[in-house]
């Protein structure tokens, strides 16, 4: 199974995902909702093609640069993504994949 599936990863929303920084200090981020975008669904070369956007809300104490960090949570494992601040205390994750 694809744990960074649009499937898989929106029935994780409303849950903590713990984000790891470089000097391993951990911080709670909730799942607030996943967008998809044109694209996602679609075949090519016969393959599954998803484009989604996970749309974390964080700490409101912390803010958290442009980057890749590692984020943890049962059902994901532990992956390193490019996360990007959109606004207050709130980040965007894109995956873009053809499975």
């Amino acid at each position: 199974m694809n744990v960074l599936s649009c499937q898989h990863v929106s029935e994780l929303i409303d849950q903590s995902i713990t984000l790891i920084d470089g000097t391993d200090t951990e911080y709670a981020m909730t799942l607030v909702r996943v967008d998809t975008h044109p694209g996602h669904g679609d075949e090519v070369n016969d393959h599954y093609v998803e484009n989604f956007s996970l749309v974390l809300k964080g700490p409101e104490d912390t803010r958290f640069p442009q980057g890749n960090y590692l984020l943890s949570h049962p059902e994901l494992g532990e992956q390193i993504l490019h996360m990007l601040p959109v606004g207050d205390a709130t980040y965007t994750i894109t995956i873009n994949t053809q499975a």
